[in-house]
């Protein structure tokens, strides 16, 4: 009986059919808007991951026993 439940609630949850739910449908635009969005984070951690390496050009540890 739990697994007709399950199957249930996961077939409710995919096919959004409450409709008292609050469920945001997607615009059109918003995978542009992601994507542009993750190119940003990743430059900011290559430029994060870059000034880290500048920091210790000769391949120094940072804990040493």
């Amino acid at each position: 009986m739990d697994h007709l439940k399950n199957f249930l609630a996961g077939a409710r949850q995919v096919l959004v059919l409450d409709t008292r739910s609050a469920y945001v449908r997607p615009s059109r635009n918003d995978f542009s808007k992601d994507m542009a969005l993750l190119q940003g984070d990743a430059r900011r951690v290559a430029c994060d991951m870059n000034k880290s390496i500048k920091q210790y050009p000769y391949g120094e540890q940072t804990y040493h026993r």
